[in-house]
Formats: structure tokens, C-alpha cells, sequence
């Protein structure tokens, strides 16, 4: 394959030899750019499945280049070019040839721009400072800093070690923190399960950087870097870091430095100091002999740092729920809720997780025989730092008027209509407007609904339970795919063992329905009432010689949310 693609390139007008470079026999491309010359080396030799990868030889010979990152490769160090991401492009394997014209075009136009136009390498090499920081550091043996510090001053931290014999979680991570920071989200994770403290590692600086310098090439290069970096502070900062912090006398340290990179974004990165005996934290050029330094790479733990990167909105944050129902469908939404960014969560719930709710619950199995909406609010604790997560054993009907002051939204995850109807009664009764969202799934895969019901807007709860023949209000919901006065329950050992069919994901389908319907609503992007529906196939159901509703026959506005209003309730129409 090397020789047809070298005779292509060659008739593309490329200078193209086959030569033993990096330990094996491989296509080099003679390039000249301002005068320089450039070898590019294809390092893929085999059916591509990605777009071929060139690297530059001898990449220590120019100027620091933007998207070329230092790698070793058969002993040598050579340029990873970073041209695209390589498995987005569609590859005609059965001609590589023209998929390494591609790449090689692609490749010759970035180190063009990056030579050409100093400006524009400058300011890539500062967008991509992380990137390039984290070639330099040992991702294999030290993992990332959590640092729960977001102001960007001079200041000191306190650094506290892994836990003892942690092999996974955040718990393998070095913690830092302002010394004084007892309000911190990292408190919980300072504490093992068998409630053995942290210890207290070293300390930490912040450093405020000005003028960020382009990341150092390589491993050897870092006590360079540093140094330059502490001579080009400003005056005032270095005297203050030199007087303040220059005099604690340790075996390690962690400078944290950050900078603000384009377009106002900011990087943290820091350099780990060690030393086998106690010394000053080095801030001279001189006084950093003895001192081993190493990069380190940062995690930002903070709140709206880590719940904006997966997805989260942080304006939720406040935002006080009610999740009335803990089951298959309750422990999806309040799952969900939390990681949309909900923090003030109250999930309302009696009932104790059992072996027959294994394999359609989020719970996992060590919690089975404990109850529902206590184990979620362990679980949502554990995954989500800044939760505040609480439960309540109470039922639906034994909430009071007073517990539900406060709450901006209600969702009711129970499937139990006659209780719903008379919460909603009481609701009514005593005047309580609280917008409330009650949602339930049909057995035997048919779907699932979710009811928005705002007060002071057209349509409530009641309005999908009349009766579109009649007219009147009836005990089944309009909604409902299964006819209703039907046998639908399944009997394995007796009448303590009847259940209806349905899986994991209809329960995950209808939380889905429910959780993006209150997101919206919170994010006030839903102002009137409205109802959301969700049709599976029939076949389960057909097998069963369970009778459909008129309804389902002919639905075909799955996920679309619809007005609630019905003209004939008895509430809405007053």
C-alpha cells in the first residue's frame, strides 16, 4: 500500500520518498514553508479506519508551533500534529490513498498558518495551554488536583492527601482547599467509609498570572518555565509571595498557578515542589536547588464549574422540589433532577427496596431491605457534592399544607389515581397553588404520561380525567392507552405476588417525560398547563388480550407536549 500511495502523492506533485525513519519503512514528505524546511512522516501503514496521522521530525528545530505537541515514538521525539478529530471524517477505505492526500493537505495548512501568522499561533498556543500542559504531566501515577478554589487571587490552600488504599473515585485525588473553608463541598470527601480523616499533605499557593507564557515542551523544561514565570510576576505579587509564603518550611509544596487564556476564558494548572528536607518555598533562581518539580494537572471543583461541564444548569440550584414516589419511575426523576443541577430535593416515600425491584430501579443491590427515598438520598449524595438531597417517610396523603410552603414545583411518581384526585382535592380546598406534575407509565411496554398542571393557567389534573364520551369527570384518565376494568396484574405465588409488566426502560422512558417537562417549567420555558405522552408497540399487550384504548389506536404525537385544558371540567369552567 506504501508504494501506491507514495505514487500518488508523487503525481500530486508531493516530494515523497520511502525511507527507514521512527524503526520502520515509512512514506516522507519534503515540505517548504517560509523558507524552512519541513519532514512530515506517515506513521499508519495499514487500512485506515481514521485519517491518517503525520508527526513532524524534529520538531525542537522551530519555534514553538501551535497544535504540534511533543511525543516520544520509537525513542525518538517527534511533532503530533493535531489536524482534526480523527474519527469524525468519513474514510473510503478502499482508496487510502486519497484519505492520506486529505490528511497530509490538512496537516500542511495548520504548520502554514502556525508559521506564518505569529499572532494566531500566539493566541492558539494560549487557548490550547491546558492541552499542552497535560503532555508534561504524569497522568499514569498522579492524578489531577481537586481544587475548590475559584477566586483567582494570591492566597494559600491547604493540600490534603488520597485516601489510604483508595484505587478509584474522587477519593484517589489530592484535595485542596483555603485553609479556613469549613463550608466546603470537599468536607465530605475528607472522611473515609470507615471515618478515618484525611491527612494534611502540604500547602498550597495561588498565583495569579498576568501574562501566560505558551506551556513547556517537555519534562525537563519545567523548572525553566517556573522560573521565568516567578521573575515576570509583578513586582508586588512577587515581594508578597516571597514574604507571605516564601517563609513556611516543608518537604513539598503546590504552586496553582492561573491565567485568563482568550476570550476571558481562564486555565489552572500547578507545579508540584518536593524536597527531602524541610526547606522554603523556593521563589528565587537561586534557591531551587534540591527541589524536584513536576507538573500537575487541575480539576476545578467548583460548583458551577463542574455541573456546567456535564450539562447542568446551574440557575436550578435553588430551586426546591418535591418528589413524591421513590420506585422505578421516582428514583429516574430524582436521579435526573440532580443531574440537571436541582440541589434542594425532598423525595416523599414508605416503601422498602426489595429483590423483585432489582433490575428496574437505580438503586443497586446493597441496598435492598432499606427504604426507597432514604437510600436515593444516600446515592444522590454520593454522586452529586453540592446536593442537599433529604427524605421523608410520609405518603402522599399525610403531607401537610405546611410542609408544601416553599416548594416550586410538586412531581407525584406513584401511579395511585384515587390519591393523586385527592391531593389534588385537597390542594384545591385549601388553596395551595403549587404547580404539580404527576406522571405514570402502563404496563406491557404501551407508554407513559407526565401531567403539567400550573395553577392560574388553562388546564389542571382534572381536566384529563373526563370522560370524552359522558363528558363527566371519571376515576380513569383520558390519557390511559389500557381500557379501563380489566385484570392487567400478573400472579406468580399468590395474591401477595401480583404485579403489572414493564421494564427499566419504560420506567426510564416515563421519568425522561416527566424530568424534561419540570426542567423546562423551571427554566420558565413552559408558562401554561400541558400533557406529554409516550406510545410504545402493542405486542406484549396483544399476547396478553389486553383491550386498548380509542386513544392509543390513534396517537401519534409521542414527546409533544399538548394543551391540557379540557372544556367540560367541572374546575377549569367554573
Amino acid at each position: 500500500m506504501s508504494i501506491l500511495v507514495q505514487k500518488h502523492l508523487c503525481n500530486k506533485g508531493f516530494e515523497c520518498v520511502l525511507d527507514v525513519v521512527l524503526g520502520a519503512e515509512r512514506l516522507n514528505i519534503k515540505i517548504e514553508i517560509e523558507g524552512q524546511e519541513l519532514i512530515l512522516v506517515l506513521i499508519e501503514n495499514k487500512p485506515f479506519t481514521a485519517m491518517p496521522k503525520f508527526v513532524l521530525l524534529k520538531p525542537e528545530s522551530y519555534s514553538k508551533l501551535a497544535h504540534v505537541m511533543f511525543v516520544e515514538f520509537d525513542g525518538t521525539i517527534v511533532g503530533a500534529i493535531c489536524v482534526n478529530d480523527r474519527d469524525s471524517v468519513s474514510i473510503n477505505f478502499a482508496r487510502p490513498e486519497l484519505a492520506v492526500e486529505e490528511s497530509l493537505k490538512r496537516h500542511i495548512i495548520l504548520l502554514k498558518k502556525a508559521i506564518t501568522d505569529h499572532e494566531w499561533n500566539q493566541r492558539e498556543l494560549l487557548r490550547e495551554f491546558y492541552s499542552n500542559w497535560l503532555q508534561i504531566c504524569d497522568l499514569d501515577h498522579e492524578r489531577p488536583l481537586l481544587v475548590a478554589c475559584s477566586d483567582p487571587v494570591l492566597q494559600s490552600l491547604a493540600v490534603y492527601s488520597p485516601q489510604p488504599d483508595a484505587k478509584s473515585g474522587l477519593n484517589c485525588h489530592y484535595l485542596v482547599e483555603p485553609a479556613d473553608n469549613s463550608l466546603s463541598p470537599l468536607n465530605g470527601l475528607k472522611w473515609s467509609a470507615t471515618n478515618v480523616r484525611r491527612s494534611l499533605a502540604g500547602r498550597a499557593v495561588v498565583v495569579p498570572i498576568e501574562d501566560l507564557k505558551p506551556a513547556p515542551n517537555d519534562i525537563e523544561s519545567i523548572r525553566e518555565w517556573y522560573i521565568k514565570t516567578i521573575e515576570q510576576l509583578p513586582i508586588k505579587t512577587r515581594n508578597t509571595l516571597e514574604r507571605k509564603f516564601g517563609q513556611w518550611r516543608e518537604k513539598q509544596y503546590w504552586v496553582v498557578f492561573t491565567a485568563e487564556t482568550v476570550l476571558t476564558e481562564r486555565t489552572w494548572f500547578a507545579v508540584k515542589l518536593t524536597s527531602k528536607a524541610k526547606k522554603s518555598l523556593p521563589v528565587k533562581r537561586g534557591s531551587f536547588e534540591r527541589w524536584k518539580l513536576k507538573a500537575q494537572a487541575v480539576r476545578m471543583f467548583s460548583h458551577d464549574n463542574v455541573v456546567r461541564r456535564g450539562g447542568g444548569n446551574t440557575n436550578l440550584f435553588n430551586k426546591r422540589i418535591a418528589l413524591v414516589g421513590a420506585g422505578s419511575v421516582g428514583g429516574e426523576i430524582a436521579h435526573k433532577l440532580s443531574s440537571a443541577g436541582i440541589s434542594e430535593l425532598t423525595i416523599f416515600d414508605n416503601d422498602i427496596y426489595s429483590i423483585d425491584n432489582l433490575y428496574r430501579h437505580v438503586l443497586p443491590e446493597y441496598f435492598v431491605g432499606c427504604r426507597k427515598s432514604e437510600a436515593l438520598c444516600y446515592m444522590l449524595h454520593n454522586q452529586f457534592p453540592w446536593t442537599n438531597v433529604k427524605f421523608s417517610t410520609e405518603e402522599l396523603l399525610q403531607i401537610s399544607e405546611r410542609e408544601l410552603i416553599g416548594f416550586d414545583l410538586i412531581i407525584i411518581a406513584i401511579g395511585r389515581p384515587t390519591h393523586e384526585l385527592l391531593f389534588k382535592k385537597n390542594l384545591l380546598d385549601h388553596e395551595i397553588e403549587v404547580p404539580v406534575i404527576n406522571c405514570w407509565l402502563e404496563g406491557f411496554g404501551l407508554g407513559g404520561h407526565a401531567v403539567l398542571d400550573i395553577p392560574g393557567s388553562k388546564g389542571c389534573l382534572l381536566c384529563s380525567y373526563v370522560c370524552q364520551e359522558s363528558g363527566m369527570r371519571g376515576l380513569s384518565s383520558n390519557l390511559n392507552f389500557i381500557e379501563q376494568n380489566q385484570n392487567i396484574s400478573k400472579n406468580i405465588g399468590g395474591c401477595g405476588e401480583q404485579y403489572i409488566s414493564y421494564s427499566a426502560v419504560c420506567s426510564a422512558q416515563t421519568a425522561l417525560l416527566a424530568t424534561d417537562l419540570a426542567i423546562k417549567f423551571l427554566e420558565n420555558r413552559i408558562s401554561e398547563s400541558c400533557k406529554v405522552s409516550w406510545k410504545g408497540d402493542d405486542h406484549e399487550a396483544s399476547l396478553e388480550k389486553i383491550r386498548l384504548t380509542h386513544r392509543y389506536y390513534h396517537f401519534d404525537n409521542s414527546f409533544k407536549r399538548l394543551p391540557l385544558l379540557d372544556e367540560d371540567c367541572d374546575i377549569c369552567n367554573e
